[in-house]
């Protein structure tokens, strides 16, 4: 009974550190985990802004989501191959084709919504989710800040034991 509740209360600290919900992460078969995987740490990434659930100023708010996406210490630039569409309070019903032209919205009660996708050029998205946050009390909120740099990292994931293949994980001569 004891193993049991520890495990609930590791999982409960565990959802309490998350910013908000994701709920639904899709990774597309173009997508190289290999490539990708250290972008979110290293690189600069261009923030491609649709929505603003706080209306305020439109380019201000652009600009601090294009600040909040970028890795410490990284500034941002449009000139980054790595575009990051965000849409903010608009349709959470997207696909692959759909998700790097996503719509977003004005401001709403309850929750913050996003759709956030990796969009190489202007084609298909790479990877793609969508999620929320609640009680959300400005574009100054850390808990703001917090939840969109999560989306974003999450749109990178790793390699998994299964993309990786034998001479990746062999370190004897000739196996």
């Amino acid at each position: 009974m004891s193993r049991l509740l520890v495990i609930l209360l590791v999982g409960a600290l565990a959802t309490g550190c998350t910013p908000g919900r994701i709920d639904r992460i899709r990774v597309e078969s173009g997508y190289d985990p290999q490539q990708y995987q250290f972008v979110p740490y290293t690189r600069a990434l261009k923030a491609d802004v649709s929505g603003n659930p706080f209306g305020m100023d439109q380019q201000a708010f652009n600009d601090l989501v294009s600040e909040t996406i970028q890795p410490p210490g990284i500034v941002p630039t449009d000139a980054s191959p790595y575009r990051i569409r965000l849409a903010f309070n608009g349709s959470r019903s997207v696909n692959k084709d759909l998700a790097c032209q996503a719509s977003g919205g004005g401001p709403t009660s309850g929750d913050l919504t996003l759709v956030a996708a990796l969009c190489p050029g202007y084609g298909s998205a790479l990877t793609f989710l969508t999620g929320s946050v609640s009680d959300i009390s400005g574009p100054d909120d850390p808990r703001f800040r917090k939840f969109v740099r999560f989306s974003v990292v999450k749109l990178f994931p790793g390699p998994s034991p299964d993309d990786r293949n034998d001479r990746d994980i062999c370190f004897v001569p000739g196996c």
